[in-house]
């Protein structure tokens, strides 16, 4: 079985170009939980994860996941 879930995370990201550190909110993030592969904290911490890495590339040098929330999606 798997559920699909919409995440939200606060991340800290430090730009590699500047230096600087940016404290954002992401929304609406894709996660997949398949229940047998691993825990629904897991999945959703990938899933940010991930989106934090396909957002920024290589343009970071390093981020911080502080907190995330994830609501399984309705079905419309």
């Amino acid at each position: 079985m798997k559920t699909e879930i919409l995440v939200g995370a606060d991340i800290v990201i430090r730009i590699r170009e500047t230096g600087e550190e940016q404290h954002l909110t992401a929304e609406g993030i894709h996660c997949t939980w398949v229940w047998n592969d691993g825990s629904r904290d897991a999945a959703e911490y990938w899933a940010v994860a991930d989106w934090i890495t396909d957002t920024f590339g290589n343009n970071i040098d390093w981020f911080s996941i502080k907190g995330w929330t994830g609501t399984p999606k309705k079905e419309a």
